[in-house]
């Protein structure tokens, strides 16, 4: 989005609409986003420290960092693939 925003002028609504809509139709996770469920549930005491950090926010900042990665190599990619 960092690098659609700039050049969307006046569409920058819907490339954020579109994004957050295709991230939420794959219930893909976020770590930022998802980290207040899980200290939530870490406060509250329905999930133990080990479970809230190992089993959901690692995995999480995992796929994330994986997936942008990949998300930006394409992105990327897609702007210079005619000078290659």
């Amino acid at each position: 989005m960092v690098w659609m925003l700039p050049s969307a002028e006046s569409g920058k609504f819907w490339v954020i609409t579109a994004i957050t809509y295709v991230i939420a139709l794959g219930e893909f996770p976020h770590v930022v986003a998802g980290s207040t469920d899980a200290f939530l549930l870490l406060v509250s005491g329905q999930i133990g420290f080990w479970e809230c950090i190992a089993g959901y926010l690692l995995p999480t900042l995992c796929g994330n960092v994986i997936g942008g990665t990949g998300l930006f190599a394409l992105l990327a990619y897609a702007q210079v693939r005619r000078e290659i």
